[in-house]
């Protein structure tokens, strides 16, 4: 076994993957929904890694990372049996893939072929998935790539990862002077005890209302009474700095749930936030949604390699 972590982009994340294992992921990447691989070592070590990025059966991108943003190299090479070596002989902590590409060094963030325009309004897109704190650092460059309607300037894959990388940076470094627990925090540890009340508790669920409870009775576990979930768009709303509205209700045989269990449930989601210390505002009426703020929303970004 390899002591490594992988990330790809179909899933799921492995810990200390085989050498053939690895050699497989690398192999099939350049499909629409697998375009990369992701390796970190075990135990973590903060910014370093080794990724790999692929196109169709184009040329592999491949980069490695020794620390910061300036120790970040980058190579390419068709040779897929070569790209496995690499990555088999960095995760074994050896030497010899250091020499095994042309590495130089990255310019990470420049996007020359975007207008100042489109280059604007895809960092703003990519802005709004980093503050949430939910998407990593692949998703959120997808995200990019993907916002463009008919009517506007493509952003390829390649230029939306060099505009998340500058904001993904910038976000790490404010995370810093971060306190060790904060509201977004405290939101997760509200989520964990009713989860743990036979409550199914999801964070950041569908994007929107009605979405989410449609499906939401697809995430019933096993005597869960009721519900309780904040979907993307009320993410998005907190972390502007608006609070965090938190939808409720109880599960029930046939029709709608009696009004009473619902408010029941919304007790329970009031207490839960009363004992993470975050303030929650209702005013008991079932069909209400309840309101957490004040709220600073700062959750720390998924620990991937950019």
């Amino acid at each position: 076994m390899l002591e490594i972590s992988v990330k790809t982009a179909s899933g799921p994340d492995r810990a200390r993957p085989s050498a053939g294992e690895l050699a497989g992921l690398l192999r099939r990447i350049g499909a629409d929904d697998d375009h990369f691989v992701v390796a970190e070592r075990l135990p973590e070590q903060a910014q370093v890694f080794l990724q790999a990025w692929r196109d169709g059966d184009g040329p592999f991108t491949v980069e490695h990372r020794d620390g910061g943003p300036e120790r970040h190299f980058r190579a390419t090479s068709d040779d897929a049996a070569r790209v496995v070596e690499v990555f088999l002989d960095w995760a074994r902590g050896g030497r010899d893939w250091r020499a095994a590409l042309e590495w130089q060094r990255a310019d990470l963030y420049a996007t020359p072929g975007l207008a100042p325009a489109t280059r604007a309004a895809a960092e703003e897109q990519a802005r709004t998935a980093i503050r949430t704190g939910f998407r990593d650092f692949h998703e959120v460059a997808q995200d990019v790539c993907d916002a463009a309607g008919p009517e506007d300037a493509p952003v390829s894959l390649d230029e939306a990862r060099r505009i998340v990388g500058g904001l993904w940076e910038e976000r790490l470094a404010e995370q810093a002077g971060w306190p060790e627990v904060t509201d977004a925090d405290r939101v997760a540890q509200a989520f964990a005890a009713l989860d743990a009340q036979g409550l199914t508790a999801r964070m950041n669920f569908s994007c929107c209302s009605t979405c989410a409870v449609g499906e939401i009775a697809a995430e019933r576990a096993p005597g869960d009474r009721g519900f309780v979930f904040f979907h993307c768009q009320d993410t998005e709303s907190a972390a502007e700095g608006h609070g965090l509205a938190v939808r409720y209700g109880a599960y029930a045989q046939s029709g709608d749930a009696p009004a009473e269990d619902r408010a029941g449930i919304g007790r329970a989601v009031v207490a839960a936030f009363a004992g993470a210390g975050l303030p929650a505002q209702w005013d008991g009426d079932p069909d209400r949604v309840i309101e957490v703020a004040p709220l600073d929303w700062r959750k720390r970004l998924p620990r991937t390699g950019a």
